[in-house]
C-alpha cells in the first residue's frame, strides 16, 4: 500500500513539474484544496475517496531541501537522470522534501556565480555540483559559500590538487579499476581507446598502471578499418583492455571472434558494465570479457522507482553516484540502503569484477 501511495504521489509530482524546476510539496492548507479540486473531475472519480493527503509544513527547516547545479550544455542527459535519481531517493524516505535544480547553462564564472548566489538566497545548503574540473574550479576559487556542502558526482578526489573542506566527491576511480584489471593481465597487453576527454583520460591512467602497457591502438570514431586492426601479430593472444564506449566496444569484440585472435582475456572498466553490451554481441564474442564496476546493490524500490522516473542506479555509474551523494546530504550515510558512505570527501567506492554470462554479468568471487 505504501508503495501505491509513493507512485501515485510520485505520478502527480511529475504531472504538476513539467513546466517547471521546482519541485516542493504544497505547503498551505489552501494550496491542497486546489489540487483536491483539480482532481475532482468526472474522469477521476475512481481517485475522489483517495486523495493522498499531503502534510502541511509551517516550519521550513523540516523539509529536505537539496539543489542541483549543473551547466546543461555541457551535462544535460546527466543532470536530467540525476533529477530522477534524487526524486526517487527523496520519495523513498517519505518525509516532505523541495528539490530544486539550477541551470548556469555552461561553465562560465558569471552564470555559475549567478545561479549559486539564487540558490543562496533561497535558503539551500546541500548541493549536488554537476560540473566538470572547469566549474569546480570556479567553484574552488569562492569563498562566500563556505557554510553550503558541495557534491561534486563527476570528480574523484585524486583528480584535484586543492579543495574546500565543504567539497565531498563522487566520481568514481578509473586508477583503482585499472589496478584491479592489472592483476588478471598475462603481461602481453593490447589496449584500445577512442580520442575523446575521457578515452584520452584512460589511456594515460592505464600507460601509468599496467606494468607493460604494450601495444596501444587508437580506434577512430569512423571508417576503421579492422582487418588490419586485427591482423597485427603484436595482438595475438594478449590481454585486451576495452577503453572504448559501448557501441564500439561490441564492433571490437565481434572483430575479435571474427578474425580469430584469441586473446588471453578481454577487459574493460566501468565504460562498459552495461547491459546494452550484451545485447549488441554473441556469446562467443564475450567469452573470457571481465569488466569491473563500482556500482554496489541498492534497495529494489529505489532500483525499481529509478527506473521509472527514466534514470538507472543499477547500471549507470552517474546516477548511482547522485544516488550515493544525496544519501550523505540528506542522512549522513545513516541510511543502510546504500552501501557506499563518504570517507575523507571522497564516496568510498568498492570494486567488482564481474564476468559475461549468456544473460548478463556475474559477479567473480574471490578465491
Amino acid at each position: 500500500m505504501k508503495n501505491l501511495i509513493l507512485i501515485i504521489t510520485a505520478c502527480f509530482m511529475l504531472i504538476g513539474c513539467a513546466t517547471k524546476k521546482d519541485y516542493t510539496l504544497p505547503k498551505s492548507a489552501v494550496e491542497k484544496e486546489k489540487r483536491a479540486e483539480e482532481f475532482k473531475k468526472p474522469q477521476d472519480t475512481l481517485f475522489e475517496d483517495n486523495i493522498v493527503e499531503e502534510p502541511v509544513i509551517e516550519n521550513e527547516e523540516e523539509l529536505n531541501k537539496i539543489a542541483i547545479i549543473y551547466p546543461s550544455a555541457k551535462v544535460g542527459r546527466y543532470a536530467k537522470s540525476t533529477i530522477s535519481t534524487i526524486s526517487a531517493y527523496l520519495i523513498y524516505t517519505d518525509s516532505p522534501f523541495h528539490l530544486e535544480a539550477f541551470d548556469s547553462y555552461d561553465e562560465n564564472p558569471d552564470n555559475i556565480l549567478r545561479e549559486l548566489e539564487l540558490l543562496k538566497e533561497k535558503g539551500f545548503t546541500k548541493v549536488i555540483a554537476m560540473f566538470t574540473q572547469i566549474g569546480f574550479n570556479t567553484l574552488n576559487s569562492l569563498n562566500n559559500f563556505e557554510n553550503i556542502k558541495f557534491y561534486f558526482p563527476l570528480i574523484n578526489k585524486e583528480e584535484v590538487t586543492t579543495f574546500n573542506d565543504n567539497f565531498i566527491f563522487g566520481g568514481i576511480s578509473y586508477k583503482k579499476q585499472l589496478e584491479l584489471l592489472q592483476t588478471l593481465s598475462s603481461n602481453k597487453n593490447t589496449m584500445f581507446y577512442v580520442k575523446s576527454y575521457l578515452g584520452n583520460k584512460l589511456r594515460d591512467i592505464y600507460k601509468q598502471t599496467f606494468v607493460n602497457s604494450g601495444v596501444i591502438k587508437e580506434i577512430a570514431r569512423t571508417n576503421n578499418r579492422y582487418k588490419y586492426i586485427m591482423k597485427d601479430n603484436r595482438i595475438l593472444g594478449s590481454t585486451i583492455i576495452l577503453n572504448t564506449p559501448i557501441v564500439k566496444s561490441s564492433i571490437i569484440l565481434s572483430q575479435i571472434t571474427a578474425f580469430e585472435v584469441e586473446p588471453a582475456k578481454v577487459l574493460s572498466t566501468q565504460l562498459n558494465y552495461n547491459p546494452l553490451l550484451v545485447k549488441l554481441t554473441q556469446e562467443k564474442d564475450r567469452e573470457n570479457f571481465y569488466v569491473v564496476s563500482s556500482i554496489e546493490d541498492v534497495n529494489s524500490f529505489i532500483e525499481d522507482y529509478t527506473k521509472l522516473l527514466g534514470s538507472d542506479v543499477a547500471y549507470e555509474w552517474v546516477d548511482y553516484s547522485a544516488l550515493v551523494g544525496a544519501n550523505y546530504l540528506i542522512n549522513e550515510n545513516s541510511l543502510e540502503l546504500i552501501k557506499t558512505g563518504i570517507f575523507e570527501n571522497q564516496a568510498d567506492y568498492k570494486q567488482t569484477l564481474y564476468k559475461s554470462t549468456s544473460y548478463g554479468f556475474e559477479k567473480v568471487l574471490p578465491n
